[in-house]
């Protein structure tokens, strides 16, 4: 038995009552899990409200839809899978930790060293929400995360440790996040002063086949070539000075396979509020190409 320990907003729209104010409660039965039990918070997002949850254990965090707020208990034990083979954990063993955590209750009382956890990730959550990602998108950052209390690491890694994964994984994703961003910047740099510029979606944005987002938009054209000796438009668009402008870019969609009116709204405003004068989309699928002729058809209205 694993219990789900609520926030306040998300206990009372569960219609878990409150804890006695006298006498002393009962203390739970200890959880035969490797993860603990769970803080879970109500987090306000659009199109969805969603439940954060945040292990007790480890600190390690992913999210699931709020509705049907009814089958609250039923759906945790699938998402919570989900999420766990998602980040690595072997099936059988992500599979065990589900069936040695149910039956799934519903409680009050977050511990303390776990409600600061909760309130950040929720703030992440909130942001990634509002910048249109989706929901697996917003595990995946979530995966990443990490904390600086009570000691430095990330809580994935620490997952991993307990559900027989392999830590490193975690390390190793971000040494390859940043072997990408030395390969993008340096692609960027050999392009200073070229009148069109190139950008392939692939190298700038690597393993996100659909672009969703609107600071997906502001990363790829953060991968202009930056030149101390320039001065760039004016700071409305972010401290772009030093930002080589060309008359024309191309971006590359090779392995792209879709976006969102979000970030091609976005992208296109960011583009022409950098001075570029023309934009090529090259190598683009319908369904990028959609997403930029829908903005148009709105813009042209």
């Amino acid at each position: 038995m694993t219990t789900l320990r609520l926030n306040p907003a998300l206990a009372k729209a569960c219609h878990v009552p409150d804890a006695p104010r006298t006498g002393t409660a009962p203390p739970a039965p200890p959880c035969g899990n490797a993860l603990g039990d769970w803080a879970l918070a109500l987090v306000h997002t659009r199109p969805q409200k969603l439940v954060i949850a945040v292990s007790s254990r480890t600190h390690w965090a992913f999210c699931l839809p709020y509705a049907p707020m009814p089958t609250l208990q039923s759906r945790f034990g699938p998402a919570l899978l989900q999420a766990l083979l998602s980040l690595g954990v072997p099936p059988d063993r992500a599979r065990a930790e589900i069936d040695h955590s149910e039956p799934w209750i519903l409680g009050r009382g977050i511990d303390r060293s776990t409600v600061g956890h909760l309130t950040q990730y929720r703030h992440s959550v909130t942001w990634a929400a509002g910048e249109g990602l989706s929901l697996g998108a917003i595990n995946a950052r979530l995966a990443d995360h990490l904390v600086l209390r009570p000691r430095e690491g990330y809580p994935a890694e620490e997952v991993l440790r307990l559900l027989g994964g392999n830590p490193a994984l975690v390390a190793q994703r971000q040494n390859d996040k940043s072997d990408q961003w030395r390969k993008a910047y340096d692609h960027a740099q050999a392009q200073i002063g070229r009148e069109e510029v190139h950008i392939p979606v692939a190298l700038a944005l690597p393993d996100q086949p659909r672009l969703e987002a609107a600071h997906q938009a502001s990363i790829l054209l953060m991968r202009l070539p930056h030149d101390d000796g320039v001065s760039g438009p004016p700071s409305r668009t972010g401290n772009p000075r030093g930002r080589w402008i060309p008359r024309t870019l191309v971006i590359d969609f090779a392995d792209v396979d879709s976006a969102s009116p979000t970030f091609a709204r976005a992208l296109l405003d960011e583009v022409a509020t950098l001075g570029v004068r023309s934009l090529h989309l090259a190598n683009a699928e319908p369904g990028v190409l959609e997403a930029f002729e829908r903005v148009s058809r709105d813009t042209s209205r």
